[in-house]
């Protein structure tokens, strides 16, 4: 079984441009999963209680492969073209709204989901 880690990432759309917060801020969780159907499975259930908790929040779910690790077929084209479903949860913001700002107020809303 291949072990990944999936990671709540603030982060917003700006037309075409998508920003986000660095990933090393946040609490990771650990899943185990054989193929693109279990991956998928693991992100949409973490990304919808964190929605369900935090619904005003927008964020994005990195996953991240257990360095080392095979991937199953497909997996990298699967990640890089967003068909695991990690960015469901983004947010478009208005074009007068900063980033920073607007990625520092949604740090806030998650920060007592991914830290402990």
């Amino acid at each position: 079984m291949r072990t990944y880690t999936l990671a709540a990432i603030p982060a917003a759309s700006h037309g075409s441009l998508i920003s986000c917060s660095s990933p090393d801020r946040y609490r990771q969780t650990r899943i185990e999963a054989t193929d693109l159907a279990e991956i998928r499975a693991a992100v949409a259930a973490y990304g919808a209680r964190l929605h369900d908790d935090h619904p005003e929040a927008s964020f994005l779910v990195s996953v991240t492969p257990e360095r080392g690790s095979d991937h199953p077929e497909g997996f990298c084209d699967a990640r890089w073209k967003g068909s695991l479903g990690t960015e469901q949860w983004i947010r478009t913001i208005p074009e007068e709204t900063p980033f920073k700002a607007y990625l520092a107020e949604v740090e806030a809303m998650l920060d007592r989901e991914v830290r402990s």
